[in-house]
């Protein structure tokens, strides 16, 4: 804190020490904190087989009404109906609670004049929710052009692809034999990230607008002789016209082929404004069909949408956990990652929609409310994915996503994410059923199948946080090396013995006023030395026939004061004195800077 006695005094072997003493003994608490004391830190990432319970085939409707708990008995509702009521109750509540985050994240931009891009891959993520504390994340895969799409088939076309983390890795992770730590103790201490190699449900959502009379050759009510139209029983009763092998104008948009696998829908009427009509019985077909009225004035008029699902490979699921929550994700057609399904087992199809999904689609879609347009009773879901149909430029013959809003198909990809999560829950951890011989492809009891993954937990360990704090590494190895010094001069030169230190204040006043005076120090007495007063060097000298101690600058020489008397007693039987054993210790010639008292 005095620069003039850090000046004459600082260089000295003595000062160099005290410094380095002095600023280790201030830090050092510090540095310990920082790098001995254990923390909670991630450890390293562990390659691991884990096993998860497989129950049934991937979205397998019979399953899943017999799993879903309801108070409704039999007794109540003999019909098989109250199981099927069980899980559309599931299905909406889940399906609304999700879309309404989704677009509380839009208002959220569109309140803040933040525009999202219009670039699908880095627009809003697809997103869910999993056993209320669970955040589901998905990925958009296998992008397109819109742009460039649309401008090939002159109209609006609106193609997107959701892949979702699979819905048994939540199970998987709490499974006993996987032996993984949850953060679930009184402490609410612990965290772990377990990333797997499995497939991920995605859902394909393809929509290209038309015009009414792009539209009659599949609406029903459009034909000649067309039998009694009845909106009550067309979606149960009606099986004979729900398909047609006419063609239409978006025959190679969607793949209709009269004919073939691949026949077009057909709906009753056309719905009308703000109102949609859903087709669930192509036969053979693994896609439903949606028909919607966009907005008077809009361009295009009427919007079709074929939704299908599939078990993609091109992604790896991540499951991270901590005290507070957990989030579920997706990581998908990234290069580096070496645990994508598609890399670890090569082959998967991606064009392989799975056609037992249409079954739950269609409880999604009945429940949500997607097909009360075949009465014209306006439901608000209906009303709100119209008003989301992109617009179509007929100057430039193209059709682009809104910065500002997502698009219709971006919007049916988000609320169908529960009929995703919920159909692999209990599914195999492979894009297959694998397990023959069993009736409704449900398994009597629950099997473990293997699935790759990694695993990375947090635990107490000692070390940096962050990389400035590598600094304190200096602190500790002095810490170290000034105890082995300190420790080897109490060893070789001390040997064990007390002794008295002189440098202390009540020892050093005594020793002071117990002194010859010295024309080194004239006139710093009041004072005190300063300049190069301070560079004199001094030593303490003793007599050792009196026991008395001086102190006395190098400078002045050798000096011999009266004798005041002995200051201790003599040793008891002889011998030498303490006080003279000390002295002799601590002497051997060597000399103190004046400027290190002070």
């Amino acid at each position: 804190m005095q620069w003039e006695t850090l000046r004459y005094s600082g260089g000295t072997l003595l000062g160099i020490i005290a410094l380095i003493a002095t600023l280790v003994s201030m830090l050092y608490t510090t540095a310990a904190e920082a790098l001995v004391s254990p923390k909670s830190a991630m450890g390293p990432v562990y390659e691991r087989i884990l096993y998860g319970n497989v129950s049934t085939s991937f979205a397998n409707p019979t399953y899943l009404e017999a799993q879903c708990d309801t108070p409704i008995t039999a007794t109540i509702d003999p019909s098989a109906g109250r199981n099927e009521t069980c899980v559309s109750m599931e299905i909406v509540g889940r399906a609304y609670h999700d879309f309404e985050q989704y677009m509380q994240q839009w208002s959220g931009l569109a309140q803040a004049n933040n525009a999202t891009s219009t670039s699908l891959r880095t627009r809003i993520k697809p997103h869910g929710s999993l056993y209320d504390n669970t955040t589901v994340t998905g990925s958009w895969i296998e992008v397109t052009d819109m742009k460039a799409t649309s401008q090939k088939y002159k109209r609006m076309v609106n193609n997107v692809t959701a892949a979702f983390p699979h819905g048994g890795l939540y199970e998987a992770a709490r499974n006993p034999r996987n032996g993984i730590r949850q953060p679930n103790g009184a402490t609410g201490d612990g965290k772990y990230i377990l990333q797997a190699s499995v497939p991920a449900p995605a859902v394909n959502v393809l929509c290209a607008g038309l015009s009414k009379e792009e539209l009659e050759p599949i609406i029903y009510t459009e034909w000649p002789d067309h039998e009694p139209f009845n909106s009550t029983t067309w979606y149960t009763e009606a099986p004979a016209y729900y398909q047609s092998t006419n063609q239409t104008v978006v025959d190679e948009v969607f793949g209709f082929a009269p004919g073939t696998y691949h026949p077009a829908p057909v709906f009753p009427i056309y719905p009308t404004e703000y109102n949609t009509i859903f087709n669930a019985k192509v036969e053979n077909s693994s896609a439903l069909y949606l028909l919607g009225t966009a907005p008077t004035g809009h361009d295009p008029g009427y919007v079709l949408c074929a939704l299908k699902a599939k078990q993609s490979g091109l992604c790896s699921a991540q499951y991270q956990v901590d005290s507070s929550g957990a989030e579920l994700s997706t990581r998908c057609e990234d290069p580096t990652d070496t645990l994508q399904y598609s890399r670890r087992v090569p082959g998967v199809v991606e064009d392989n929609y799975d056609i037992n999904w249409k079954s739950v689609g269609w409880l999604w879609l009945d429940a949500v409310s997607l097909g009360s347009g075949i009465a014209g009773e306006d439901a608000s879901i209906e009303r709100l994915l119209t008003q989301m149909v992109p617009a179509y430029d007929n100057s430039s013959n193209t059709a682009s996503l809104n910065a500002n809003v997502p698009s219709v198909a971006e919007a049916i990809a988000v609320l169908t994410s529960v009929t995703l999560m919920i159909s692999s829950q209990d599914a195999p951890y492979v894009p297959f059923w694998n397990y023959s011989g069993y009736a409704n492809q449900i398994l009597p009891s629950p099997v473990q199948q293997i699935f790759n993954a990694t695993l990375q937990s947090s635990g107490y360990a000692s070390g940096h946080a962050v990389n400035w704090q590598k600094s304190f590494y200096v602190v500790l190895v002095l810490a170290f090396l000034t105890s082995v010094l300190f420790m080897a001069f109490f060893m070789v030169e001390v040997r064990g013995r007390l002794l008295n230190d002189f440098t202390e204040p009540s020892s050093m006043f005594a020793l002071a006023i117990n002194s010859p005076p010295t024309e080194r120090l004239h006139g710093a007495c009041g004072r005190g030395p300063t300049g190069r007063e301070l560079q004199d060097r001094w030593h303490v000298g003793m007599v050792e026939d009196s026991h008395h101690y001086y102190i006395r600058p190098i400078a002045d020489g050798e000096f011999t004061p009266p004798d005041p008397g002995s200051d201790d007693e003599t040793v008891k039987g002889g011998g030498t004195h303490l006080a003279v054993h000390e002295y002799r210790s601590v002497s051997r010639g060597a000399a103190t800077p004046m400027s290190f008292l002070y």
